[in-house]
């Protein structure tokens, strides 16, 4: 894994800004193979997997917590609906966490009501709500109906992403629009 592959994949400077629809089938299958040759995949894998649980919101215990409660309440009785429907409230919960963080964030620099050190930025016992971290915290304990929240924790997702990064950058070089392509 610390060494390059022998043939990297070449990849034009523009696909910074592809979406899925517009990257090419062919490169995105070439760096997914030497991923998997390479022995990145299971490095990411793993590294997902560690930071799941080492995270201090116990995330692996919530979905399978979840996923029990579903099949308790007779509201999914097969293994692909529930599997489907797990992933769709993970989604949905991370989604509207990152929507909470965006705009808590947005509040702190210059919202209305969220400028630091403004009166009514100050909360109980004269706690500043600025920094977004009470809000994101009680948005991250429970879902809008209370219950658990299952996003997967930003940090968890920011330390498996650095994973990814590093790896691409072991399996793809970027080139030139002109002299890179799929």
């Amino acid at each position: 894994m610390s060494h390059p592959p022998a043939t990297p994949a070449k990849v034009p400077a523009s696909a910074a800004t592809y979406t899925p629809a517009t990257l090419d089938p062919d490169l995105r299958a070439q760096i997914n193979s030497l991923l998997l040759r390479e022995g990145h995949a299971t490095k990411i894998q793993e590294h997902f997997l560690h930071s799941l649980n080492a995270h201090s919101s116990n995330w692996p215990s919530t979905i399978q917590a979840h996923a029990l409660a579903l099949l308790r309440s007779d509201e999914i009785s097969t293994f692909p609906a529930l599997v489907r429907r797990v992933l769709e409230d993970v989604q949905r919960d991370t989604a509207t966490a990152a929507a909470t963080i965006a705009s808590n964030n947005a509040n702190e620099n210059g919202g209305k009501d969220g400028a630091n050190g403004s009166a009514a930025a100050a909360g109980v016992n004269g706690t500043s709500k600025t920094n977004g971290s009470a809000a994101a915290a009680a948005a991250a304990a429970a879902g809008a109906d209370s219950t658990p929240n299952l996003a997967i924790p930003p940090s968890v997702l920011e330390a498996v992403l650095k994973v990814v990064r590093d790896s691409l950058e072991d399996v793809c070089e970027i080139g030139s629009d002109g002299s890179a392509g799929g």
